[in-house]
């Protein structure tokens, strides 16, 4: 599996769960080509990351964390989607690419392109073998978690599985 930023487990989010736009954003496809998107409307959109290293919103993209929450409401409603990861897992804890559109991801394998070039993962699984992944995704509705609770469902996962 070669290394790579774009993603190994993910999501999309609801366009409310985005992070407000702050100015025009530059994409790039999958080949590379650019593509400016104009700044759009913030109405209702209400997204914020933070990561179990304190990190928060545009600033989590590429860093090591256990989990990412991202909260926020939808209409009246709070709500927020955590993902944990597993401390048997490569790469852990893992990069995140969590970004302000909507993509919340994890990937262990994109060392390259998170450390600026300092470390590069190609994995490998030999013939006959396997790797397995464990990752905890939490939906709530209605409250949202604090960092001590959290933690506690991290420390849960870690250790029941």
């Amino acid at each position: 599996m070669s290394d790579t930023k774009e993603g190994m487990f993910g999501i999309r989010v609801a366009r409310q769960l985005e992070l407000p736009s702050q100015e025009e954003v530059t994409l790039s496809d999958a080949q590379g080509n650019p593509t400016a998107i104009a700044k759009m409307s913030s109405d209702g959109v209400t997204g914020s990351y933070k990561s179990s290293e304190g990190i928060t919103n545009e600033a989590v993209w590429g860093t090591r964390a256990k989990w990412m929450d991202l909260d926020g409401k939808i209409g009246n409603e709070k709500v927020a989607v955590i993902i944990f990861d597993h401390p048997k897992n490569l790469s852990y804890p893992t990069y995140w690419h969590a970004r302000g559109y909507g993509l919340f991801c994890l990937n262990p394998f994109g060392a390259k392109d998170f450390t600026k070039g300092k470390t590069e993962l190609n994995y490998v699984i030999a013939a006959g073998k396997s790797l397995t992944l464990r990752y905890r995704v939490v939906v709530q509705s209605g409250t949202v978690l604090c960092v001590k609770e959290i933690n506690e469902y991290a420390d849960e996962f870690a250790k029941k599985y």
